[in-house]
């Protein structure tokens, strides 16, 4: 039985667990991510992204 009621449920949960994938500051990527920031090398960390140590 595929009542509408049902189907309301879905989206709101589906709508309700992909909310958290909304834009927002969720911190500086994993260290292994590309860096945009980057004018070169592999110690220039860039905005937002973890020092490397150098």
């Amino acid at each position: 039985m595929n009542s509408p009621l049902k189907h309301l449920i879905a989206l709101l949960a589906a709508a309700f667990l992909l909310g958290g994938c909304a834009p927002g500051n969720s911190g500086p990527p994993h260290p292994g991510a590309v860096n945009p920031y980057s004018n070169g090398g592999f110690h220039d960390a860039g905005p937002n992204y973890p020092d490397t140590g150098r």
